[in-house]
C-alpha cells in the first residue's frame, strides 16, 4: 500500500553555495547506493540518478530550488521524492519511495554501505522456460512488458498472473532489495504451473503513464494479461488464476466478479473495507509503532479524516478540489497556531497536502468499496493476510471477506497467518522499515497455502 506519511519540510540555518556536482548516500533501510548528479545549465538545474548495486545508471529527474535552500527531487516513473535543504558540503532531507521514508544525507565524497542477503531469491540454472514478453492493453492502446515462466511440458498447463501492490512497480515487486513476486514465480513454475508477472504501466519497459492512473485501469492492465495467457498456445485457457499484493488483491477480486471462467484468485494482504477506512486504521496503527503520538500527530490525523470524508461526499475530484482548499488552509493555520511550522512554510505546507491528497489514484481509492464486487465473485477464493500486518490488517479485512463472499458451492479459504507482515515475512518489530532488514523475501508457509489451494483448484 502506499503510505501517506504526513509532510514534512525541513529548513536550512545557514547559507549554501550552489548544489551543482556528484552526491552520494546510501538508503540504510535497503542497504543501496544512491548518486545524484547535479548539474547547473545557464539558469536551471539538472539532475540524473544512479542505483549502481541495481545496474541503473542516468536515471532522469526533476529538480527545482526555493528559499532557505530548500531543494526539491521528483522521479514520477519510479515514485520517487526527496525533500530537504542543500548545504556546501551536503544534502540533508527525506527520501520517499513506496513504503520507504527515510532521512538521508549527501555528501561530496563516496561512503560505503552493506547490502543484505537475500537467500531465496532464484539462482541460475532454471529448470523452465523464461520468456521475455509484451501484452497490448487495447482500451488504452500500450504494451505492457512482463516475464513468462513456463515448465518444460509438451501438454498445456495451469497458469497464475501476478498483480502488483500500489505504487510504480517492477515485474518482481521489487521493493527494498526483496524481489517476491519473482520469488513466488519460481516456486509455482517448478511444480509445473506457468507465471505471468509484468512491469506496472508507465514504469521499467512498460509504456503507458503511471501518474495518471488509477486502479480502474490497472485492473484493465490485468485483464489484459489475462486475455494474453488465455491465447496462448502452452496454457490451459480454463485454468487460470489471477494472485494479486496489497492492491492486487482488490484488483483479483474485481476481476474474480467481472470475469466468468477464471479458476480463482488469491488475495495476498488485500482489502475488503472501503479506501478511507484502510487509511483511518494504517495510520494511526503507524503512529503508534513508530511512537509518533502527541499534539502534532492528534491535528494531522485529524485534518486527514476531514479530508477523507470531504473525498467521500464529493461528487467529482473539482468539487473535493474546493473543499481541499478550505481543510487545507485551516489546516496548515492550526499548524502555525501551535507553532508546529514557520510563517515561511505556510504556503509548502499547502502546496504538500495538494500534491499527496489531489491525484486520480487516492480519490479513486478512498471512495471505493469492495463491497460493490466481493459478493459477485464467481471463482474459488483464497485470502491471506499476515496477523503482524500494519498496512492492511487481518482482523478487519478477513472479517470484510467473511461478510461479503457469496454463499455458492466454491471454496473459500481464509486464512490469517500467525506473525508476518504486509510482504509475507517474519518479523520482529513489524515495522515498514525492517522490511529490507529481513533476509526472508517471502514465508515458505504462505507458498504453501498457495500451492496446496492451487492444487485443490486445478485437480477439478
Amino acid at each position: 500500500m502506499r503510505m501517506f506519511l504526513f509532510f514534512m519540510i525541513v529548513t536550512s540555518q545557514c547559507v549554501a553555495q550552489s548544489p551543482a556536482g556528484d552526491w552520494y548516500s546510501n538508503i540504510e533501510v535497503v542497504g543501496l547506493p544512491i548518486v545524484f548528479h547535479i548539474k547547473k545549465e545557464k539558469k536551471h538545474y539538472q539532475i540524473t540518478v544512479d542505483s549502481p548495486k541495481q545496474d541503473a545508471f542516468g536515471m532522469p529527474g526533476n529538480i527545482s530550488l526555493a528559499k532557505n535552500n530548500f531543494i526539491d527531487i521528483q522521479m514520477p516513473k519510479l515514485g520517487v521524492t526527496f525533500q530537504g535543504t542543500y548545504h556546501s558540503d551536503s544534502i540533508r532531507g527525506i527520501f520517499k519511495q513506496g513504503p520507504i521514508s527515510e532521512t538521508m544525507t549527501f555528501y561530496r565524497v563516496k561512503r560505503e554501505t552493506q547490502g543484505f542477503t537475500r537467500p531465496q531469491h532464484p539462482k541460475a540454472p532454471y529448470s523452465y522456460i523464461r520468456e521475455n514478453i509484451k501484452f497490448h492493453n487495447k482500451k488504452d492502446s500500450i504494451f505492457l512488458s512482463g516475464t513468462l515462466t513456463l515448465p518444460q511440458s509438451k501438454t498445456k498447463v495451469p497458469a497464475a498472473i501476478l498483480v502488483s501492490g500500489s505504487g510504480p512497480q517492477n515485474r518482481d515487486e521489487e521493493i527494498m532489495g526483496h524481489r517476491p513476486f519473482w520469488v513466488i514465480a519460481d516456486y509455482l513454475t517448478n511444480l509445473g504451473y506457468a507465471v505471468l508477472r509484468y512491469d506496472d504501466r508507465g514504469t521499467y519497459d512498460s509504456e503507458g503513464d503511471f501518474s495518471t492512473a488509477t486502479t480502474s485501469d490497472f485492473v484493465q492492465d490485468a485483464a489484459s494479461a489475462l486475455s494474453y495467457l488465455k491465447n496462448h498456445n502452452k496454457i490451459d485457457s480454463n485454468k487460470i488464476v489471477v494472485i494479486g499484493h496489497s492492491e492486487g488483491g482488490l484488483i483479483a477480486n474485481i476481476l474474480g466478479a467481472k470475469i466468468s471462467n477464471l479458476s480463482g484468485i488469491i488475495s495476498l494482504a488485500g482489502t475488503s473495507i472501503r479506501g478511507d477506512s484502510i487509511l483511518n486504521i494504517q495510520t494511526k496503527l503507524i503512529a503508534e509503532i513508530n511512537g509518533d503520538v502527541g499534539r502534532e500527530f492528534e491535528l494531522a490525523y485529524g485534518y486527514n479524516k476531514k479530508i477523507w470524508s470531504s473525498m467521500v461526499s464529493s461528487e467529482s475530484i473539482i468539487d473535493f478540489e474546493k473543499e481541499l482548499a478550505s481543510i487545507s488552509k485551516d489546516f496548515v493555520k492550526s499548524f502555525k497556531q501551535e507553532k508546529l511550522i514557520k510563517r515561511s512554510e505556510k504556503a509548502g505546507g499547502i502546496d504538500e497536502i495538494k500534491r499527496t491528497w489531489l491525484n486520480p489514484w487516492i480519490y479513486e481509492f478512498v471512495r471505493y468499496s469492495p463491497s460493490k464486487d466481493i459478493p459477485q465473485i464467481g471463482c474459488h477464493v483464497l485470502v491471506l493476510i499476515g496477523s503482524r500486518d500494519i498496512q492492511v490488517t487481518s482482523k478487519e479485512n478477513i472479517e470484510g471477506y467473511k461478510r461479503l463472499l457469496p454463499k455458492n458451492n466454491k471454496l473459500h479459504k481464509l486464512l490469517e497467518l500467525k506473525g508476518l507482515n504486509h510482504l509475507f515475512q517474519r518479523c520482529t518489530t513489524c515495522t515498514i522499515s525492517e522490511y529490507g532488514q529481513l533476509e526472508e523475501t517471502f514465508s515458505t508457509i504462505a507458498l504453501e497455502e498457495i500451492r496446496s489451494f492451487l492444487n485443490t483448484v486445478w485437480a477439478e
